[in-house]
């Protein structure tokens, strides 16, 4: 991959959205929910192409997902799209949303 390439990339994905869950290792049901609820997501953002997540990341999710979104303007749709999913799964009363920018200082 080219250098323009790559900072055109990395200038792309300006914003990732964190879910953190209220969950501990013991807690196994709900940590199989989650993860349900990380492959439904990743089916999701998939077909619309608003952000993008790794089944690795889906394998590897417990208590935080992090989803970078392929541009600023994406993030309210892939917001959106994370609720609806959560809603499905039942677990927005666990699961807390927020914005970062790259370096991972929080934004509106």
């Amino acid at each position: 991959m080219s250098p323009h390439k790559l900072e055109k990339s990395f200038w792309q994905m300006a914003r990732r959205i964190l879910i953190d869950f209220e969950t501990t290792p013991e807690d196994a049901d709900l940590n199989f929910r989650i993860w349900i609820f990380a492959e439904d997501l990743y089916r999701a953002l998939r077909s619309n192409e608003l952000a993008s997540l790794t089944l690795d990341e889906v394998d590897r999710v417990s208590s935080q997902l992090i989803i970078p979104v392929r541009s600023k303007r994406r993030v309210r749709r892939a917001a959106a799209v994370i609720e609806q999913v959560l809603e499905e799964h039942f677990l927005t009363q666990v699961a807390r949303l927020s914005v970062t920018d790259e370096a991972g200082h929080p934004v509106d």
